[in-house]
């Protein structure tokens, strides 16, 4: 079985997907928020760049679109929570509806093809070619990463971002200290679906397309990778921030690098959520074991 190709295809799609792992990652450990708008929001994404590609607009700005679009869906889901006292789950499936209808409506057909529209990652096929691997992909999306997590690291480390997860972790506590907690919610929630609006742009660039279901599944994968990247390094030896940061990549490439594998090495596509879904299983009951399960508060 030749390994360069799960190798090229777990970094590439893993470095893609980091962004909306990450997003989930914060809402759920440091937000206390099982937000489930992440599949909502990648898809805006998708269609947000998709849309401004085929208009005639660049690739930055067609990204920066879509971020705002991600965003905007993720305050919606916070202002249902945090002002009408809609249950946290339920306000996140109703905007992920409205997402759907959004994304139809922007789109005006099922899907959008975007192999004319040059981007940079056609100028990165050329570059590099280390092992058979091409080099210049994985480290254009690499040094992304690197960056937006480094971003991230340093915003939840300020008082700023202290204050965001207090009102995340300790509502009650928070409206102590003056914190405005609704405000907090709303923008917190908008910051992580940015983030996942981000790798649905990304996805759309790489695929070359974008289509009405392209959110599907997501949600289920940045559990697993969230779940796996978790059990893979120790949180004792990090800060929250960090760990949340880092262990959100390694999870995303490794499980990422193990889809390719099973799929070279003869597993059906069919079977592949099946067998997510297994893993998500599996990896939540033995955190549970260990009472520091970031799902058992949800």
């Amino acid at each position: 079985m030749n390994w360069v190709f799960p190798l090229q295809t777990g970094l590439e799609m893993g470095l893609v997907m980091f962004f909306a792992v990450l997003g989930l990652a914060i809402a759920f450990r440091l937000l206390n928020f099982p937000d489930l708008t992440i599949e909502g929001s990648f898809l805006l994404g998708a269609v947000g760049f998709a849309v401004m590609r085929r208009s005639g607009f660049d690739m930055w700005s067609a990204i920066l679109a879509a971020q705002v679009l991600g965003a905007f869906a993720g305050v919606v889901t916070g202002s249902l929570h945090a002002r009408f006292n809609i249950n946290k789950f339920l306000a996140a499936v109703i905007v992920v509806s409205i997402c759907y209808t959004a994304a139809l409506r922007l789109m005006g057909t099922s899907n959008i093809g975007l192999l004319s529209s040059a981007s940079i990652f056609d100028q990165l096929d050329s570059w590099g070619d280390a092992f058979g691997v091409q080099a210049g992909k994985i480290l254009f999306l690499l040094l992304a990463a690197s960056a937006i997590g480094g971003v991230t690291v340093l915003a939840l480390s300020s008082r700023t971002g202290l204050r965001w997860r207090v009102a995340g972790s300790n509502p009650t506590y928070a409206r102590t200290l003056g914190i405005g907690v609704v405000a907090s919610t709303m923008i917190g929630l908008g910051v992580t679906n940015a983030l996942a609006a981000l790798s649905g742009a990304l996805l759309a660039v790489h695929q070359g397309f974008a289509d009405v279901g392209l959110g599907q599944g997501v949600l289920i994968f940045a559990l697993a990778s969230m779940s796996l990247g978790d059990r893979l390094l120790s949180e004792q030896r990090l800060s929250v921030p960090i760990f949340v940061v880092v262990s959100s990549m390694v999870g995303s490439v490794v499980y990422q690098y193990l889809i390719a594998l099973s799929v070279s090495a003869g597993l059906n596509p069919v079977d592949l959520k099946l067998i997510t879904a297994v893993l998500v299983l599996m990896l939540v009951i033995v955190r549970a074991k260990r009472h520091d399960d970031p799902f058992a508060s949800v």
